[in-house]
């Protein structure tokens, strides 16, 4: 991306946390598909008071942000001139909608387009600002009937209305084929994707009501909800993969569409909270009553061996959703007959495990001491562990799971030592060390910690009112981001600064679901501060800037660096390839 192209996103980004706007409808969510795949809106208005409220301003985040020498300055008015100049409406709501076709992976290929859109309050002095850009001010300018566009690269398009702007990024992929014949890769031909690029464009401001996130309900209402903030999320843009697939299966479409996720993100003293509200179609929530999950089982977390936990992930459900899901797909029989030859059937698969699963980590730091610490030639040679870990999945249907593990034993993936399964040679290759028997599938760091964790001797150090946050949920995340960024900072490298600033702003995060209610699945995810008084979104500025700051310095360095290397330039076979 070009200069220009790099002060538009930059000062939205910039613009959306620090500049204020009524709280209006999404009128713009008539430009915006149905078929996208996730939508971000940020609204500053509803963060203007607390960022006030800190003694927050654009100017005191630029003062930050810019130092003194004449590159910060001329950046800096280049900023200033977009802030003040080029007719944008920082009152408005900001979006960015992803939207997905076909796969890159494949030969076919696959498109991904992300679109940035703001408000404009004269589009005149939007386009005028435009054609005084260096990169920008031989491109053409072509009319259309309700909007106008500037190609501004091979694959990135910036139009806009009376009202508003949008920058389209346009990325086109695909994967080589092998010709068997000539043994060969064969590079497919380069797309010229500047017409679909266009076509996609004009969608946006052609498109009917109902073709757009204006008419989806779900999409519309989660703004009743008053937050800095929304996400959403749609199925639907999966639905195009489904010509791909090998073969067709009966009521795929049926299951994939119209399933959406409404977030919603605001700034509180002391955290950041997202509540989320899953809708699922039909036929999926007759699936989720049906088979309806329990909760999460504390107990595989409490008796875990230490009392510096940097990470836990719970998850319970009842396991014969998925045979539930196959059946409605209608392919149970199917599966069945495929796996006839191995001496047991899909159901075995399933039931095999009770539907709890933990995973907790802990000890994360430094896999091995800077050599200034190391005092000895052991240390020198041998590796502190990075940290300790375990999974510990209970055992369902007794006689599945031993019929699954008896076939991995036979396949060399297991050793069968009288009723207990353990590491194989390939495993063992790999340090994973794993205990089975007919209660507990476990996978664990190292043996020490498996033994003090299958005691039930020790007890983990959780804090209380994080363990009561817990109970009755159907998944639980939870990450000691402080303890975790303490463990690797070792006061050294371009982003000295910023993660020092990130260890002293965040506190840790916890993640919650319930289980289906007959209408939806909530969830609520948390991200709590160090300072529990200050208002989140003043706390983060700090980081925001810290971090800006230590990118241009590393910028900086390279560039100098570079000129070092190569006083005339990179060499031509360098810049072009």
């Amino acid at each position: 991306m070009k200069s220009a192209l790099q002060s538009i996103l930059a000062v939205i980004v910039i613009a959306v946390i620090f500049t204020s706007c009524s709280g209006g409808g999404p009128k713009e969510a008539r430009f915006i598909p149905k078929s996208s795949s996730a939508v971000i809106v940020l609204d500053p208005g509803a963060m203007q008071d607390k960022l006030t409220k800190g003694g927050i301003s654009v100017d005191t985040l630029l003062s930050r942000v810019f130092k003194n020498d004449s590159i910060d300055t001329k950046d800096k008015e280049k900023i200033n001139e977009f802030r003040t100049n080029a007719g944008m409406n920082w009152q408005s709501q900001f979006f960015f909608f992803l939207s997905q076709k076909g796969n890159p992976s494949t030969p076919e290929g696959g498109t991904t387009v992300m679109n940035l859109m703001a408000g404009l309050t004269d589009a005149t002095k939007f386009e005028a600002w435009l054609k005084k850009q260096d990169d920008l001010n031989k491109k053409t300018v072509v009319k259309e009937k309700d909007y106008s566009y500037l190609v501004a690269e091979d694959n990135t398009i910036i139009s806009w209305s009376e009202k508003n702007v949008i920058v389209t990024i346009y990325n086109f992929s695909q994967q080589p084929t092998y010709d068997t014949v000539t043994m060969q890769f064969k590079i497919p031909e380069k797309k010229n994707v500047e017409a679909e690029m266009k076509e996609q464009v004009k969608v946006y401001y052609t498109q009917a009501k109902d073709a757009s996130m204006a008419g989806v309900k779900e999409f519309t209402g989660m703004f009743k909800e008053k937050a800095d903030g929304y996400a959403f999320t749609s199925s639907n843009s999966s639905l195009s993969a489904l010509s791909m697939l090998p073969v067709s299966l009966p009521k795929v479409e049926e299951l994939l569409k119209d399933n959406y996720s409404a977030s919603t993100l605001s700034f509180e003293d002391g955290k950041i909270i997202a509540k989320s509200t899953t809708y699922t179609n039909p036929l999926v929530s007759n699936i989720l009553k049906e088979y309806a999950g329990p909760t999460v089982n504390l107990s595989m977390i409490e008796r875990y061996p230490s009392d510096k936990i940097n990470g836990i992930v719970l998850a319970s459900f009842n396991p014969e959703i998925f045979g539930g899901f196959l059946k409605q797909l209608e392919v149970e029989g199917l599966v069945n007959g495929m796996m006839e030859k191995t001496g047991f059937s899909v159901q075995d698969l399933y039931k095999s495990l009770k539907g709890e699963i933990a995973v907790i980590v802990s000890d994360l730091g430094s896999s091995q001491p800077e050599p200034q610490e190391r005092n000895d030639e052991k240390e020198m040679t041998v590796k502190k562990p990075m940290g300790k870990m375990i999974l510990n999945a209970p055992v369902g249907d007794k006689a599945s799971f031993t019929k699954l593990m008896d076939k991995a034993t036979e396949l060399g993936y297991f050793n069968k030592e009288g009723n207990n399964y353990k590491s194989g040679d390939l495993m063992k290759a790999f340090g994973i060390f794993m205990v089975a028997d007919d209660k507990n599938f476990v996978i664990a760091s190292d043996s020490l910690t498996y033994t003090q964790y299958m005691s039930g001797n020790n007890k983990a150090v959780i804090n209380t009112e994080t363990l009561n946050r817990f109970k009755g949920k159907s998944t639980v995340i939870y990450f000691d981001i402080a303890n975790t960024i303490g463990g690797f900072y070792n006061n050294g490298g371009d982003y000295n600064q910023s993660m020092k600033t990130a260890k002293e702003t965040f506190k840790d995060i916890i993640g919650t679901s319930d289980n289906f209610d007959g209408k939806s699945i909530k969830g609520v995810f948390e991200v709590r501060m160090q300072n529990e008084k200050q208002n989140s979104l003043v706390t983060l500025t700090s980081l925001i800037t810290d971090i800006a700051v230590d990118m241009r310095v590393a910028a900086r360095r390279q560039k100098e660096m570079e000129e070092k290397m190569f006083p005339g330039g990179f060499p031509a076979i360098i810049r072009t390839n």
